[in-house]
C-alpha cells in the first residue's frame, strides 16, 4: 500500500496525527490517476503543482507563478516543442481538446428530451383511462401506444438530422493552430532541429508549444513563454472591452489575486488583438478555465424574433385549448349525459389543438434549408440564423482584405513559402504592391528598402501589407518588378540588426520598427495609413541624400492632394517616416523594451514617401450587389480605408452614383465619431452607403444603429476588426479563411469567397421561413376553426361527433401529411422581399396580429363546411339520437372522412397567393403525401380490423358524392376569401 499510495508512510512516520489528512490526498490521487498507474502508464506531466484547493483557477496560478524554465520542465518539453510520437501519446492519455458543453448531443439524450412533451403525455393518459376501467379497451391502448411511437419516432428522426446536419457542417469549418515540433525523438537534445507545423485545434495537448499572431482564437489554457507586444481581448471571459497587455514575466503571489489578471497566461476563448507570441499548452479541454463557467456557456441565446412568433402561437393555440376543454367537457356532459365519454373527449380535443408537429416542422425546414447552403459551400453554424437570412434587409460587407488577417508563418528565410494574403470580401483575394513613390510621386527604391525592412522585421504571420511587400520583392510585380537586381541586393542585404518593434494595431494603424546598421546609426522606421502617419511627422525629405526640410503647410498640401488623386485612381496608400535615434535611447530599449516608451519614439518623425496597393473589386461583386438590391437588400461597406479608395471601388459596384467624397452616400469615421450621441448620428447611418476610416467600435456602432432602426442586419467580414460588428448583428457572415476571432462569433461561414453565395443564402432564408410560415398559418387556422366546430356539435349532437380515438389518429395522419412541407415550393414573387417576425415598418413581415387576422378570417371556412357535414347526417340521414349505435358511428364516419380531406386538400390551397395546380403548384413530395393520406383516409373505414378500433363503419354510398361537392365547395369558397384577403390587407402569407 506504501508503494501503491506514494506519500502515505512517509507522513504517518513523520507525524501519525495527519494520517487523515495523507490518506485523503494519497486516495484522491489514486483514484485520480489509478487505472493509469496499474497499467504502467503514469506521466509526470499529468502530476498538477500543488495548488491551495486544486481548483482550475489555482493550478493556473501556481503554473503562472514556477517560471518559463520551470514549467517546461514539468511538462517534459523545450520550448521546441514535442516530437510527434509524443503529442500523439499525449492525445491518447489527455484526449481531445474538446470542450463538453460544445460536443453534440447523443441519440438517447435526444430521444429522452423527445419524448416527454404536452401530446405524448396526453395520449399516454387516454390509453391509461382506456384500460384503466372494468371493460378495458385494449385495443384502443395499443393504437394508442403506436401513435406515442410514431409522433416520437418522427419527432426524433427530423431532430437528429438536424444535429447531424448542424454538426457535420460544424466540423468542416477548419480551426488549425501552429506549433513547434522537434524532428527527432529526443527531447533532451539542446540542438534539435524543429519545425512549425498546422494541426487541428481538437489535437493540442499539453506540453505543445503554441505560435500567437494577431488575429487568432486561444485554443487552449497557456503559458506564455515569449511576448512581443501582446494584447489579449478576455471579453468572452470577463466582459471587458478593453484589451489586456500580456508578457512572459512570473507572476508573484500578490499578482495572482485575480487569475483573469494574470500577465503571463492566455485563456482559451479569449482572442489576440495585436502583437505575437509563443506559449506553453497548460490545460486542454475540460481542464480549461472556461469549461468551469458552465453556465455561461450552456445558456441559450436569446430568441431571435422568428422564434417569439412561434412561441406566441403555440401559446395562442394552447390557450384555445385550455378555454375550450372545460367548455366541451361541460357542455358534452350535459346534452349526452355521459361524463365519462366526455371527459375522454375534452381530453381528445386538447389533443386536436396542440401543434405537437410544429418543432419537428420547424426543425425540418432548418435542416433543409442547411443543406441547401451546405450545397452551396456555405456552413451554418447555428440553424435559428437560416431565418435571419431570410429577414435581412441591410447587408453590412467589409471593403477589402483586413491587415490584421495573417498567413501562416513559415520557418526559414524570408524569401521562401511566403503566399499572399487571401481575404477579401467585396475585391479580390489578394492585394498587390503597385509603386513606391518619392513625396513628389516618383519612383525611389529607397521607399522600397525602407518598407522591406519594415516588413521583414514584424514578429509573427505577416499581414496583408508585409506579404505583399516581401511577395513583391521576391517576384516582383507579376513577374515584371522594376526593382533590379542590384536594387534588391541593396534592399536585402544591407547589414542591419533588429533592437525593437512596434506591432500594428487598429487604434494607431501603423508599425514601426527600430534597427541598427552596421554602420553604427540607429532608425525607427513607421509605415502606416497615410493621415495618421503623417501626423506625427514634423520633416519630409523629398529625395534621398537632401537634408530633410520641415514639413509645413505647404508641403502637407501637395502630399495630400497626392494621394487623393492615388485614392481616387482606386490606390491604397501607405505613408513610410523614419526618425534617427542615439544610441542611449536604444540602450534604453534593449534593457525596458517597455510597450510605454516605445510609441513615445514615433514622434518627430521625417516622411520618405508612399506605398500603394491595388485591390480591384472581385469580377463578380457588382452582379451580385445587383441581386440583392433586386431581392430588398440594402448594401453598405464598412472599411477602414480611406474615404477615397473606397469611393472608387463602390463606384465601380455602382454602389453610389455621387462623386463627391462630401456627400450624404459616404462618411468617414472620425466625422461620424463627432456625432455620437446626437440624432443626427441614427440619420446619417441609414443614408450613407460608404463608412470609410471605421474603428472596430464604429463598425458594431453603425450595426447597432441600423438595428435599433428596425432593419435585421447582416454583416460580412473576416478579420478582426470585424468581430465586433460581427456579434451585434442579427446574423454573422465570415470565410473559411478569415481570421478565427471572425469565425468564432460568425453564424454562416463561407467556404468559397463568392459573394454569390450570400444570394443564395437570403433566397434559401426566405424559402425556409415562407414553408415555416405555411405550416403555421395553416394549422392554426385549421385548430381554430375545429373550435367552432366542436362547440357547434357539443351543444347540438346528443353524441359525440367523433369519439377521442377517431380525433387522434385524424390528427397523427393530417401531422403525417404535413411532413413533406419543407420540400414543397414557394412562389418567387414571396422571395422577392425581406420576410420577418414582428418588423415594425417593414412591409414583409410577420406579426401576431397578422396571424390572428388570418385566422379570423381563414379559420372558419372549415367549420361551415363542418356543420355542412352535420346538418347532412341530421336531416339527410336522419342520424338524431344514440339508439342505432350503427348509425351514430356512420355520422361520425362521415366527420372523420370530410374533417381529414378538408385539412389535407386545404394545404394546397392555403400554401400560395395564387390559383392552385394552375397557377402554382406543390412540390411532388407534398402532393404524393396528400395523395397517401387522403388514400389511407378513405380506405380505413373498409378494412375491418381498423374500422373495429376506430368503431367507425363504412360510409353511405350517397355520402361519397355529396363529399366530393362539399370539398369543390371548400376550394371555390378558401380561393374567394383568399382572393378578398389580398385585396383588403396587400398580403397573403
Amino acid at each position: 500500500m506504501a508503494r501503491a499510495m506514494p506519500g502515505l508512510a512517509e507522513a504517518y512516520s513523520k507525524e501519525p496525527s495527519r494520517l487523515s489528512q495523507a490518506w485523503s490526498a494519497a486516495l484522491a490521487s489514486w483514484r485520480k490517476g489509478g487505472a493509469e498507474r496499474l497499467m504502467g502508464h503514469s506521466e509526470g506531466w499529468q502530476r498538477e503543482p500543488y495548488s491551495p484547493d486544486g481548483s482550475p483557477t489555482s493550478i493556473i496560478t501556481a503554473f503562472s507563478g514556477m517560471g518559463n524554465a520551470a514549467a517546461l520542465s514539468h511538462f517534459q518539453t523545450t520550448t521546441r516543442g514535442l516530437t510527434s510520437s509524443q503529442a500523439a501519446r499525449r492525445l491518447k492519455l489527455n484526449g481531445r481538446n474538446a470542450l463538453s458543453c460544445k460536443k453534440p448531443m447523443a441519440w438517447w439524450q435526444l430521444l429522452l428530451q423527445v419524448i416527454p412533451n404536452p401530446f405524448n403525455i396526453l395520449l399516454a393518459l387516454i390509453a391509461v383511462i382506456s384500460v384503466a376501467n372494468p371493460t378495458p379497451n385494449w385495443s384502443t391502448f395499443i393504437i394508442l401506444a403506436v401513435m406515442i411511437v410514431v409522433s416520437c419516432a418522427v419527432r426524433f428522426w427530423q431532430e437528429y438530422r438536424s444535429n447531424a446536419a448542424a454538426t457535420k457542417l460544424q466540423s468542416s469549418v477548419t480551426n488549425d493552430v501552429r506549433v513547434q515540433r522537434q524532428s527527432t525523438e529526443s527531447f533532451t537534445l539542446a540542438k534539435c532541429p524543429f519545425e512549425e507545423v498546422a494541426i487541428k485545434a481538437e489535437t493540442l495537448v499539453p506540453g505543445d508549444i503554441l505560435l500567437i499572431n494577431p488575429g487568432d482564437s486561444i485554443p487552449a489554457d497557456c503559458l506564455l513563454i515569449e511576448g512581443n507586444h501582446l494584447v489579449i481581448s478576455q471579453s468572452s471571459l470577463t466582459g471587458e472591452s478593453a484589451g489586456v497587455r500580456k508578457t512572459a514575466n512570473p507572476q508573484s503571489e500578490k499578482d495572482a489575486l485575480d487569475a483573469f489578471a494574470l500577465e503571463n497566461v492566455v485563456f482559451m476563448g479569449t482572442s489576440v488583438i495585436s502583437g505575437s507570441g509563443l506559449a506553453l499548452v497548460l490545460r486542454t479541454g475540460d481542464d480549461a478555465i472556461i469549461a468551469s463557467i458552465t453556465k455561461a456557456l450552456n445558456e441559450k441565446p436569446p430568441l431571435n424574433a422568428f422564434q417569439r412568433g412561434i412561441r406566441n402561437v403555440s401559446y395562442m393555440l394552447i390557450g384555445f385549448m385550455l378555454v375550450m376543454v372545460p367548455i366541451v367537457l361541460v357542455v358534452s356532459g350535459k346534452v349526452t349525459h355521459d361524463w365519462r365519454g366526455a371527459a375522454l373527449f375534452s381530453v381528445s380535443v386538447a389533443v386536436g389543438l396542440v401543434p405537437e408537429m410544429l418543432p419537428a416542422i420547424v426543425n425540418a425546414n432548418l435542416a433543409r434549408g442547411a443543406f441547401k447552403l451546405a450545397k452551396r459551400k456555405a456552413i451554418v453554424k447555428r440553424l435559428d440564423s437560416i431565418q435571419n437570412l431570410g429577414a435581412m434587409s441591410v447587408l453590412c460587407s467589409d471593403k477589402v482584405s483586413n491587415q490584421n488577417i495573417s498567413t501562416p508563418a513559415i520557418s526559414g528565410s524570408w524569401n521562401e513559402n511566403i503566399d499572399l494574403l487571401q481575404t477579401g470580401t467585396l475585391t479580390n483575394d489578394e492585394i498587390s504592391l503597385s509603386g513606391y513613390l518619392n513625396c513628389e510621386g516618383y519612383t525611389e527604391p529607397e521607399i522600397f528598402r525602407l518598407a522591406y525592412i519594415n516588413a521583414v522585421n514584424q514578429s509573427g504571420s505577416k499581414n496583408a501589407v508585409d506579404s505583399a511587400i516581401i511577395n513583391f520583392y521576391r517576384i516582383g510585380d507579376a513577374g515584371n518588378s522594376t526593382l533590379t537586381s542590384n536594387e534588391k541586393h541593396h534592399a536585402s542585404l544591407i547589414d542591419h540588426k533588429k533592437i525593437a518593434e512596434i506591432p500594428f494595431t487598429f487604434e494607431t494603424r501603423r508599425s514601426s520598427c527600430i534597427v541598427k546598421y552596421s554602420t553604427g546609426k540607429h532608425e525607427l522606421i513607421c509605415k502606416g495609413a497615410f493621415e495618421e502617419t503623417l501626423n506625427l511627422c514634423t520633416h519630409i525629405q523629398t529625395n534621398p541624400g537632401t537634408e530633410p526640410i520641415p514639413l509645413g503647410r505647404t508641403q502637407r498640401l501637395a502630399l495630400s492632394h497626392l494621394v487623393s488623386n492615388l485614392n481616387t485612381d482606386g490606390y491604397r496608400t501607405i505613408l513610410v517616416a523614419t526618425r534617427e535615434l542615439t544610441a542611449s535611447q536604444c540602450a534604453a530599449l534593449t534593457a525596458d523594451d517597455s510597450a510605454e516608451i516605445l510609441p513615445d519614439l514615433t514622434a518627430g518623425l521625417t516622411a520618405h514617401g508612399l506605398l500603394t496597393f491595388l485591390d480591384p473589386p472581385k469580377p463578380d461583386a457588382a452582379a451580385s450587389i445587383a441581386k440583392l438590391q433586386a431581392l430588398g437588400v440594402e448594401v453598405k461597406v464598412l472599411t477602414g480605408d480611406a474615404l477615397g479608395v473606397a469611393l472608387q471601388v463602390c463606384r465601380s459596384l455602382n454602389l453610389v452614383k455621387e462623386l463627391d467624397e462630401a456627400g450624404i452616400q459616404a462618411i468617414s469615421g472620425p466625422d461620424l465619431k463627432r456625432l455620437e450621441g446626437t440624432e443626427e448620428f441614427d440619420e446619417v447611418v441609414r443614408g450613407c452607403v460608404v463608412f470609410a476610416k471605421l474603428t472596430p467600435a464604429q463598425k458594431g456602432q453603425v450595426v447597432l444603429s441600423l438595428k435599433q432602426g428596425g432593419g435585421c442586419v447582416g454583416m460580412l467580414g473576416d478579420g478582426i476588426n470585424d468581430s465586433i460588428a460581427l456579434k451585434y448583428a442579427d446574423v454573422g457572415i465570415s470565410v473559411d479563411s478569415g481570421a478565427g476571432v471572425a469565425k468564432d462569433v460568425a453564424e454562416i461561414i463561407l467556404t468559397q469567397k463568392e459573394l454569390d453565395i450570400i444570394v443564395e443564402c437570403v433566397t434559401t432564408g426566405r424559402f425556409t421561413h415562407g414553408n415555416t410560415i405555411k405550416y403555421i398559418k395553416m394549422v392554426a387556422s385549421s385548430n381554430f376553426g375545429n373550435v367552432f366546430s366542436i362547440l357547434a356539435a357539443s351543444a347540438w349532437l346528443p353524441f359525440q361527433p367523433m369519439t377521442g380515438l377517431q380525433i387522434l389518429v385524424q390528427n397523427l395522419l393530417y401531422d403525417i401529411s404535413q411532413i413533406a412541407i419543407p420540400w414543397d415550393r414557394v412562389d418567387e414573387e414571396y422571395l422577392a422581399a425581406p420576410r420577418r417576425w414582428n418588423a415594425r415598418g417593414l412591409p414583409s413581415s410577420h406579426s401576431s396580429l397578422d396571424l390572428f387576422r388570418f385566422i379570423l378570417f381563414l379559420g372558419p371556412l372549415s367549420s361551415t363546411i363542418d356543420i355542412c357535414t352535420f346538418c347532412l347526417g341530421w336531416f339527410y340521414y336522419d342520424i338524431r339520437t344514440t339508439t342505432d349505435p350503427v348509425q351514430v358511428a356512420r355520422f361520425q364516419t362521415h366527420w372523420f372522412l370530410e374533417g381529414l380531406l378538408t385539412q389535407t386538400l386545404i394545404v394546397h390551397l392555403l400554401r400560395t397567393a395564387k390559383i392552385p395546380f394552375f397557377q402554382s403548384r406543390s412540390a411532388p413530395i407534398l402532393a404524393f403525401s396528400t395523395i397517401c393520406v387522403i388514400g389511407i383516409g378513405i380506405a380505413i373505414p373498409y378494412i375491418p380490423p381498423f374500422q373495429r378500433a376506430l368503431g367507425l363503419v363504412q360510409p353511405a354510398t350517397s355520402f361519397l358524392g355529396l363529399l366530393a361537392a362539399e370539398l369543390l365547395i371548400y376550394c371555390l369558397e378558401v380561393q374567394i376569401v383568399k382572393v378578398g384577403y389580398k385585396w383588403l390587407f396587400g398580403t397573403w402569407l
